[in-house]
């Protein structure tokens, strides 16, 4: 039984999204369930291999942006969990 740690419960959505990592472009995602404090980010698993602690996501094709850090991470799943930073 794994200790649930979130201050905040979260709800589950499938929202299709994107990362994206300085020069290294975009690169799409599903947000697998989001809080006001943060998310569960599913993304291809390779690209996880150098996946940077810090990252913007997009729900809305670059209009609006989240900065985003990443507090553990899932390299066999394919997830990350975030936390909401201000900018």
């Amino acid at each position: 039984m794994t200790l649930e740690r979130r201050q905040l419960t979260r709800t589950k959505v499938i929202q299709p999204a994107k990362i994206l990592i300085n020069a290294d472009g975009s690169h799409s995602c599903v947000v697998d369930n989001l809080s006001s404090q943060g998310a569960c980010v599913s993304c291809a698993p390779g690209l996880l291999a150098n996946f940077p602690d810090h990252f913007d996501l997009t729900f809305d094709n670059c209009h609006t942006f989240w900065c985003c850090e990443v507090i553990w991470r899932s390299k066999i799943a394919g997830k990350v969990g975030v936390v909401w930073k201000l900018s």
